[in-house]
């Protein structure tokens, strides 16, 4: 028989949703320098971290002036890395109303580098291209642990971003510029589910019916595209926007599932280990004005996540089921569509860039940013740990010869969110229980509890030009 939920499908919709972007376990900045102005980094991108917040930035490399640095020069490369780490805390309610003790991600922090090259072709236009990834804190809990039915490990996923972009001069005032890009998806992640089947009656939280579940799927093409403009509306102010396209991420994925150890189970297997994946990572909307006095640079942002796209994941078994369960004979798994209902998200960026001595090449940076969050209450867990976030970064940039040093350090703390139970409806999946038999059960809830968590991240890059 065809069943509602199954051990694949929930497992797939558990590991997709971990790396969502800013409104969801990815930061709203990233690159060693825009991060240190807080991501406030549009209106005044001005090197290759405008890839990845304005490529209209890239214009500014074929400035021939001899106040921008770059005159006579036509070759430019950038390499950063910053160590990302993400701290969770959540403690929580259980289906009898019970708070459990709290669990913690013990995953290590991330080494998350950008690579970037650009070619001045004239003094107008210049093509380049680059390799980064989106700064996240991802995380591992025990598989045994209170949180196992929302997510236990995903700490050994991937995702980055190939590019080649393109910046032009319009005129001496109106930059434009464009990326192209290919975003590669590689999961790798543990959950557990309730394996209580419909013939039977269960506690709904019984380790003898937990089913231990593995899913790795790698997306390899995921196409998406940029595009930005810089105008100059006064000697010393420039606005600037940008929007990122969303990524409509499909892909094929393998399952390893440990059947529940309840004597059910006994002589039972899972037959096929194949499923079609689909969901969006949504556009975003970024928009900037810089003003500089004297030697300081001061820019205020906003980015607009438009996170409404992601209102479910669809996931496909291809002759997925399960066999030789006693009395029962072969589950049929078919298609499922697991709703997420995300909300678009907000944030406001304000940066400061300035040199403090005149005749001394090193600059100062700091900012602070706010967050909205993107997930609601109805459905946050700690596969998805979001809420409002609160930024403070500051760095410096050091000019020795030709090559520039960057440094960054940033920390950004969520305000806690409690999820009460008559709010949270993230199910318990039980995907042996077909709809005619849940019909006799009531649903069990998962995602009720206390969620607390900060992110760390610390930076160092050098670019170049000849």
């Amino acid at each position: 028989m065809k069943v509602s939920a199954s051990l694949l499908a929930a497992a797939m919709v558990a590991a997709a949703a971990g790396p969502a972007r800013a409104g969801g376990m990815v930061l709203d900045s990233r690159g060693v320098r825009p991060t240190a102005r807080a991501g406030a980094f549009v209106a005044g991108a001005d090197d290759l971290g405008a890839f990845w917040f304005n490529p209209a930035g890239l214009a500014h490399l074929a400035d021939t002036d001899e106040s921008s640095g770059h005159a006579g020069k036509k070759d430019f490369f950038l390499f950063d890395a910053a160590w990302v780490s993400q701290a969770v805390t959540y403690t929580r309610i259980d289906s009898g109303y019970n708070q459990l003790a709290a669990v913690k991600n013990s995953a290590p922090g991330l080494p998350i580098p950008s690579i970037a090259y650009a070619h001045k072709l004239s003094d107008r236009l210049v093509i380049g291209g680059g390799v980064w990834a989106p700064y996240a804190g991802l995380t591992k809990f025990p598989i045994d642990g209170p949180q196992r039915y929302s997510s236990a490990d995903l700490s050994e996923s991937t995702l980055f971003v190939i590019a080649a972009g393109v910046g032009y001069k319009l005129t001496d005032k109106i930059r434009v510029g464009a990326t192209v890009q290919n975003m590669s998806f590689l999961l790798s992640s543990s959950v557990v589910f309730g394996g209580c089947p419909g013939q039977t009656l269960c506690g709904p939280e019984d380790p003898e019916f937990d089913a231990q579940t593995k899913v790795t799927q790698n997306s390899w093409f995921v196409p998406s595209a940029s595009a930005g403009a810089q105008i100059d509306l006064a000697p010393k102010v420039t606005f600037g926007a940008s929007f990122q396209a969303p990524y409509k991420i499909t892909g094929k994925g393998k399952v390893a599932t440990v059947l529940p150890s309840s004597g059910f189970y006994n002589g039972a297997s899972v037959d096929g280990d194949e499923a079609d994946v689909s969901f969006t990572m949504p556009a975003s909307v970024r928009a900037g004005i810089e003003v500089r006095p004297g030697h300081w640079r001061v820019e205020g942002a906003i980015d607009y996540e438009l996170w409404r796209e992601h209102k479910n994941m669809t996931i496909d078994p291809k002759n997925v089921s399960i066999v030789n369960a006693p009395g029962v004979g072969t589950y049929e798994l078919g298609e499922i569509v697991i709703p997420r209902e995300y909300n678009n998200s907000f944030a406001a960026m304000l940066g400061v860039e300035g040199q403090i001595l005149a005749d001394v090449p090193l600059h100062v940076l700091a900012g602070i940013d706010y967050e909205t969050a993107a997930a609601p209450d109805q459905y946050l867990s700690v596969l998805t740990v979001d809420g409002k976030k609160t930024g403070f970064h500051g760095g410096i940039t050091y000019q020795m010869g030709k090559w520039r040093l960057d440094a960054m350090l940033s920390f950004w703390k969520m305000t806690d969110r409690t999820v009460d139970p008559s709010v949270g409806v993230a199910p318990q999946l039980t995907p042996l229980r077909d709809n005619a038999d849940s019909s006799d059960q009531l649903p069990v809830y998962v995602n009720w509890g206390t969620y607390q968590s900060s992110w760390l991240a610390a930076g160092l890059g050098l670019s170049t030009a000849w």
